[in-house]
């Protein structure tokens, strides 16, 4: 049985103050009470380790960084999470639109949705990485805190924020003041890390930066009560991330609604499961080790030549649209497959058994047949100049027609 505490900020959900103490260091082994209220299973550091205003306006990018405006790897990074990101709300994304990039970091995302027609504005409390996004994109972001920055009511289509809401210090208030900021039939897309994620080391739980720890039950009433209805919660494929979309509607008391029966218990429980000795045999950190490696040495190669800032971002993402825009392969799959069953069938099984040839034989010219239509149609996607992974696809699915005997 844990044993109840008393908790010195109420809980922002529920405004409980029964707490239990899932953990009592950050993963830099410094002090850090993080507890998990009784009533509905939110969590929180408590007391806030710091003061947010002056850690995320001059030290967090800094201390996580190493920086104070992001280097040509960071932007790389952020390029591909942006596209990731952009991938998984494409349904969302209209040209004409009005977004609000909320946490902009280096504005990656937000050049990103400008790129595709949207009009977008990004708020960033980090001075140099505001600056950086501004001057480098041209894109208007406002300095300061979302609370700092006047929102008109319902004048935003689009509302994204990525992995803030956790470093906030009333995550409840800033989605109640995004809520009336997003218009009717606009979306508001939040992402934060999920608290019952297994992913990462034990150890690497929970960390100064990260004020409040969602699950998707906490996250989504969490934006009930500030008026919001969810549409959709995708947890990511190795647990760690929780993306909610939700909209707008009527705003409503929830009133005892906002407690969550058993989620404290479940909470509590992910948590003390999630032991080193759990964790480390599994083979998720193996593997996460190794895709970290490969990313390291593929992105020193891919920096090797690339430009800088702006032009970096501009090259990532063209080369994302000519892809989209250059026509599909699997009709020129189709076409080798077809080429293969009228070549065997007119050819070697009609046309030179009639001139006396043997099926041995006949297998001579069709295989002949058959690579250099392969290699042609090589010749052609390298020509057109399709992305890699195209090509790969283009000639894995050729292959079998070698296996195509005369005899079949």
């Amino acid at each position: 049985m844990q044993r109840i505490e008393r908790a010195s900020i109420p809980c922002n959900l529920c405004t409980g103050t029964d707490v239990t103490v899932l953990s009592n260091k950050s993963r830099s082994g410094a002090p850090l009470r993080t507890v998990a209220c009784v009533g509905c299973g939110l969590v929180w550091s408590d007391p806030h380790p710091h003061d947010p205003r002056r850690f995320y306006e001059d030290e967090y990018r800094v201390a996580y960084k190493g920086c104070f405006k992001p280097k040509a790897k960071h932007v790389l990074r952020a390029g591909r999470v942006a596209l990731a990101r952009l991938r998984a709300i494409e349904h969302l994304v209209r040209p004409g639109l009005r977004a609000l990039d909320v946490g902009s970091g280096g504005g990656e995302f937000a050049y990103l949705l400008k790129t595709r027609g949207l009009d977008v504005v990004g708020v960033e409390p980090n001075r140099g990485y505001a600056e950086y996004a501004a001057r480098e994109h041209g894109l208007q972001i406002e300095c300061g805190f979302i609370d700092d920055v006047a929102l008109e009511p319902q004048s935003f289509d689009l509302i994204s924020v990525w992995h803030v809401l956790e470093h906030t210090a009333d995550p409840g208030g800033v989605l109640a003041r995004l809520r009336s900021a997003l218009r009717v039939d606009g979306a508001l897309v939040v992402e934060v890390p999920n608290v019952e994620a297994t992913c990462q080391s034990p150890r690497s739980t929970f960390h100064e930066a990260h004020l409040y720890n969602f699950n998707e039950a906490t996250l989504r009433r969490l934006g009930e009560k500030a008026g919001l209805r969810t549409e959709s919660v995708t947890l990511a494929p190795d647990g760690g991330n929780l993306t909610a979309v939700f909209r707008a509607q009527a705003d409503a008391d929830c009133g005892a609604t906002l407690l969550l029966p058993g989620n404290h218990a479940r909470v509590a429980a992910a948590v003390r499961m999630h032991t080193p000795l759990r964790h480390w045999l599994r083979t998720h950190p193996y593997r996460r080790t190794l895709n970290r490696l490969y990313r390291a040495v593929e992105e020193r190669v891919a920096l090797l030549r690339a430009p800088r800032g702006r032009a970096l971002l501009d090259r990532l993402y063209s080369a994302v649209d000519e892809a989209r825009v250059r026509p599909a392969l699997w009709p020129a799959i189709a076409a080798l497959f077809a080429f293969a069953l009228v070549f065997e069938e007119v050819f070697v099984d009609r046309l030179l058994p009639a001139y006396g040839w043997t099926e041995a034989e006949a297998l001579v010219p069709y295989f002949g047949a058959q690579a250099a239509a392969f290699v042609g149609a090589t010749w052609v996607a390298l020509r057109r100049g399709y992305a890699a992974q195209q090509l790969a696809l283009l000639l894995a699915a050729a292959l079998p027609v070698f296996a195509l005997p005369s005899y079949c």
